[in-house]
């Protein structure tokens, strides 16, 4: 299997996720999908008035998401055109992770937050190693490194979903640096959409099921199914 450039086709909204595998699989998913690149304004007018707007409604309506969603909310409201939006969360994006916003920019990427701070270390080899247990890998478009937010939200997502013996790990890797990111974010981001996903990301990495609970809620789901 193949991690792309783009991580899915466009935001396809599910059912509001809860503390179970099937829920927070696909809202990681989505996640990596938000902190990859900007949003257009195709994506921008699903958010404000096509299934995505139900989507994001039903984050808003659960207690735990309800302060990121909002915050996404916000910023995607106003009477400005999908494609003026579009415009300003680009170059709002540029600056907050690509470099743009010099020492304000919030690096994406794992390797910023251990160890000495310097890109393509230790942790991006150790993601290198991850992807190839789970016979991933990055695609040919892909220019970020093995470490970006975007790629272990997609392993996370996609060991939740397998019910794989190392999501438990990944969990715990993720927890040791997505708060210290979350809260730059929440600081340099100025238009509350990066702010409130940032949100959403620390409810979804703590709502995130033990690996013998999610096998738990999957084979629920499949006797339900029945």
């Amino acid at each position: 299997m193949t991690l792309a450039h783009s991580l899915a086709s466009d935001h396809m909204p599910v059912p509001a996720p809860a503390a179970g595998a099937g829920e927070i699989a696909p809202l990681c998913a989505w996640l990596a999908e938000v902190f990859i690149a900007p949003p257009s304004a195709p994506e921008i007018g699903a958010y404000r008035r096509g299934e995505a707007a139900a989507w994001l409604a039903s984050l808003a309506a659960d207690p735990d998401f309800a302060p990121g969603a909002a915050a996404m909310r916000q910023a995607l409201a106003g009477e400005g055109s999908d494609e003026a939006l579009a415009a300003r969360l680009g170059t709002a994006f540029n600056r907050l992770f690509l470099g743009f916003g010099g020492r304000r920019t919030v690096v994406p990427c794992e390797s910023a937050w251990r160890g000495n701070g310097r890109l393509y270390q230790a942790p991006a080899a150790e993601m290198q190693h991850l992807l190839a247990r789970a016979d991933l890998s990055l695609g040919a478009g892909c220019v970020e490194p093995p470490d970006h937010i975007s790629v272990e939200l997609a392993l996370l997502s996609f060991l939740l979903v397998s019910g794989d013996p190392g999501t438990d790990a990944m969990k715990e890797r993720l927890q040791g640096w997505i708060p210290a990111f979350c809260a730059r974010c929440l600081e340099e981001d100025t238009t509350g959409f990066w702010g409130g996903a940032a949100r959403l990301l620390t409810a979804a990495v703590a709502a995130c099921p033990a690996r013998d609970e999610a096998r738990q809620d999957r084979h629920t789901e499949e006797r339900k199914a029945r």
